[in-house]
């Protein structure tokens, strides 16, 4: 009778103290499900050649959808990106500015009607992620772009949320034409959790290069790929809530002396509740 009695104790004290832990970080996936964000995504370039210096903006906005197609027995989520709205603006050195709105597509610019309208309301990708934000599979899209750069931004630990929590995610950029010819790059990103106000989790996020090309010309397509920012993740619903993801980054001596390179970047997404 004293060892049952003990089990029951020993029963009572492990589920007083997963109660007391709350919930762990997990994406909460549901069939029929529909994540929706807002993103807005503005990047500068600023090129500095002996006495010429151009300066190219770009500033996107879109409404992104994940839709939840399936879940497996294991926690794995079949999910569709589709786009529900985009707007492109492009302003070129010369000062001229290139125009793709969805919601006005009879006044934006030819050119990029033609190229970006097919995207808007087209299944861009499918995706298998687990509970914890990995890509398992990739049924439709690149994969590799997608090994890269996670669909919902972060990667979460298997472990209870907690002020000071660290862990890390390491991974490969692979630079395909025209930006590069299929080089691959290690790539790290390492995630603090500052601090749980409530359901909200506050992550910090670096990436960092391991192995940096030597050439500088060569270091350019990859300067956008070194974000650094903070996400909040609600864990009690279990979805991501907002990111702000920045970059500024500058290279010198480029193309000779007194030359440079400059990228900037601000990245947004933020979950809007479906109407």
């Amino acid at each position: 009778m004293r060892k049952y009695g003990l089990a029951i104790l020993v029963g009572l004290a492990m589920s007083a103290t997963a109660t007391a832990q709350g919930p762990a970080w997990r994406f909460r996936w549901q069939v029929g499900q529909t994540l929706q964000y807002r993103v807005d995504h503005v990047t500068t370039v600023t090129e500095v050649v002996g006495s010429n210096k151009t300066e190219t903006t770009a500033k996107l906005a879109l409404v992104k959808r994940w839709q939840v197609q399936a879940v497996d027995g294991q926690g794995v989520a079949t999910l569709q990106l589709s786009l529900a709205a985009m707007r492109n603006e492009q302003t070129r050195p010369d000062g001229s500015v290139l125009l793709f709105d969805s919601a006005n597509p009879e006044k934006s610019t030819p050119e990029l009607r033609e190229q970006l309208a097919k995207y808007v309301g087209a299944t861009l990708a499918i995706l298998r992620v687990d509970g914890y934000g990995r890509v398992v599979g990739v049924p439709q899209g690149d994969a590799k772009r997608y090994e890269s750069e996670l669909p919902l931004v972060v990667v979460l630990p298997e472990a209870a949320p907690a002020a000071g929590q660290a862990w890390e995610r390491s991974y490969k950029i692979t630079l395909d034409p025209p930006q590069g010819t299929g080089e691959e790059y290690e790539t790290v990103q390492k995630y603090v959790c500052e601090k749980v106000e409530g359901s909200a989790g506050h992550i910090r996020l670096a990436t960092q290069l391991k192995n940096t090309p030597a050439s500088l010309r060569d270091q350019i397509p990859l300067l956008q790929k070194q974000t650094a920012g903070e996400i909040v993740f609600d864990i009690g619903s279990g979805r991501l809530h907002s990111a702000r993801l920045l970059v500024d980054k500058v290279l010198e001596g480029h193309q000779g002396p007194g030359s440079s390179y400059r990228f900037q970047s601000t990245y947004t997404e933020q979950y809007v509740p479906n109407n």
